[in-house]
């Protein structure tokens, strides 16, 4: 049953709908990014753990950190194409 809310509600939607659905989600997180106090972040590590955590940075760690975002955009472009 859900299955068919969800398909019937992909073919009543269209192509600007979806883009400013998008873009109205975009302006919602810079603005909220903005709206709310971050400083708290600057106090998790040390500056001494923040040193050791950069130096022992190797290119493994690149790779998955390339490897989760490439998953992340992925994971966002197929929700997309589900739309369009």
């Amino acid at each position: 049953m859900e299955y068919f809310s969800i398909t019937s509600f992909t073919r009543e939607i269209s192509r600007i709908d979806l883009i400013g659905i998008l873009i109205g989600h975009f302006i919602f997180a810079m603005a909220l990014t903005q709206l709310l106090d971050w400083s708290w972040l600057k106090n998790l590590m040390s500056e001494e753990d923040k040193i050791k955590m950069l130096n022992s940075y190797t290119w493994k760690d690149l790779l998955v950190d390339g490897a989760i975002i490439a998953v992340v955009i992925g994971i966002i472009f197929l929700i997309v194409s589900i739309f369009l």
